[in-house]
């Protein structure tokens, strides 16, 4: 059985620690980090932009996973206390701390989203019906809850639209892409441009404990680099382009360590949502909405679960898709070679025939969802990782920086934003509906 393996590095952190995102109108002059290492991203229009108006505005990322449904970050929807995030009570240092908490979620109305690849105030954005939670997750531990979803008013005009995996563990020996909105530098520099980078890797699976204290929880991951401050909610995209992670935290003064929520530890809720809002909106629920059928499926068979392959095999990426394959290469049939990796058997490229054009991977057309808004805007910021050696607490810079884009001072920038969007809001409503 294929399983989630958890590698040596977890050894030698120590504290989470940073802040997670806070409202963005409350540390409006604090600068934040983007990805590490990215470029300009227009590949993943499926990754979408969020902003956020509370006093100030600040901005998040997340994944169109259904026509009207935006998967995001829990922290990013509701304010969390300064400090830093803790897992659970502890001491450090003969200083206690206690666990960072989910709080109440934002209004609907706090909320706009954009799949341009750039905010500017020639960005197209749709407002939010409905914020959405998992059951029992206010005045919970942030740490492996820090997940949420955001119901759209109407589809985005012209949008991919990014699978969840739901039914399939993060390993560590699978590779992954980060895309988000944030900066590029301290300073804030580039924000509000959505930006990639590839060959990032999966270094630790579920819940673990360092010297007394609990750095992660059962429904997190860790990864090794790639992402800083700035591009909470973002996806984690995996070789087939499916988004199994969500971005919680990262280190409060370095790129390493990002902490993603796993995708898979609320496959029930994200269904039983994804299904409400189909039918709220009236199209038809995508197609990974129904659960995997188990089945013991032979070598290439496709798979969207472990429970679809037969007892010897494993569902994993096999060249172009996912199918049941063996995982100990000496056992490779005719057809199939080992991987790089050397752990599974892969379809032979020289068999794989051209891929089929794609098609019904974009969402309906936005019913008057397009309104020019602004733009630049700084954004909510993740929390902090271990640093590595002895025990202790990062920076507890929370990193909103509402009040800096690309590094200047933007207070007056802020309130001219949040005009624009009310007054863009306010001329679509004289707008005509389309049919």
């Amino acid at each position: 059985m294929f399983v989630a393996r958890r590698s040596a590095p977890l050894l030698a952190l120590a504290l989470l620690s940073g802040a997670a995102g806070c409202s963005p109108a409350e540390h409006a002059t604090r600068a934040v980090q983007g990805i590490a290492g990215g470029v300009p991203d227009t590949t993943h229009t499926d990754v979408v932009g969020i902003a956020i108006i509370r006093g100030g505005l600040g901005t998040c990322t997340g994944s169109l996973i259904a026509p009207t449904l935006v998967l995001t970050a829990r922290h990013c929807v509701s304010h969390v206390a300064e400090g830093g995030v803790v897992c659970a009570d502890t001491t450090i240092g003969g200083v206690a701390r206690t666990t960072t908490r989910t709080e109440e979620t934002y209004p609907a109305v706090a909320f706009r989203v954009t799949a341009d690849p750039a905010i500017t105030f020639s960005s197209r954005f749709t407002t939010v019906a409905e914020v959405l939670t998992p059951p029992d997750s206010t005045d919970a531990p942030l740490c492996g809850n820090d997940i949420a979803l955001l119901r759209l008013s109407a589809p985005i005009a012209g949008a991919r639209l990014i699978r969840p995996r739901l039914d399939l563990a993060p390993d560590t020996t699978e590779h992954f892409t980060a895309s988000g909105y944030g900066g590029t530098t301290q300073q804030g520099d580039g924000t509000g441009q959505r930006r990639m980078r590839e060959g990032l890797q999966v270094r630790f699976v579920g819940r673990a404990v360092t010297r007394g204290v609990v750095v992660l929880e059962d429904r997190e991951w860790l990864a090794d680099t790639g992402t800083c401050r700035g591009d909470s909610g973002g996806p984690a995209i995996d070789e087939l382009g499916e988004v199994f992670g969500v971005l919680s935290r990262g280190a409060a003064t370095t790129c390493d360590s990002p902490i993603y929520t796993r995708v898979d530890s609320f496959s029930e809720w994200i269904r039983e949502q994804a299904a409400r809002a189909a039918d709220l909106a009236g199209y038809a629920p995508p197609a990974w909405v129904p659960v995997p059928e188990e089945r013991f499926g032979a070598q290439g068979e496709g798979c969207a679960s472990g429970s679809q392959c037969d007892t010897t095999l494993a569902c994993l990426p096999t060249g172009v898709a996912r199918e049941c394959t063996v995982t100990d290469c000496e056992g490779c049939p005719e057809g199939w070679l080992c991987n790089d990796e050397g752990n599974r058997c892969v379809r032979d490229p020289s068999t794989i025939p051209p891929p089929p054009v794609d098609a019904g991977t974009t969402a309906p057309a936005d019913a008057g969802a397009a309104a020019p808004v602004d733009a630049g805007a700084p954004e909510v910021a993740e929390t902090g990782v271990p640093q590595e050696g002895a025990a202790r607490t990062a920076s507890a810079d929370s990193g909103c920086g509402v009040g800096r884009v690309g590094g200047r001072r933007a207070d007056g920038l802020g309130l001219m934003l949040i005009g624009a969007i009310g007054l863009a809001l306010r001329r679509r409503r004289g707008r005509p509906t389309r049919s």
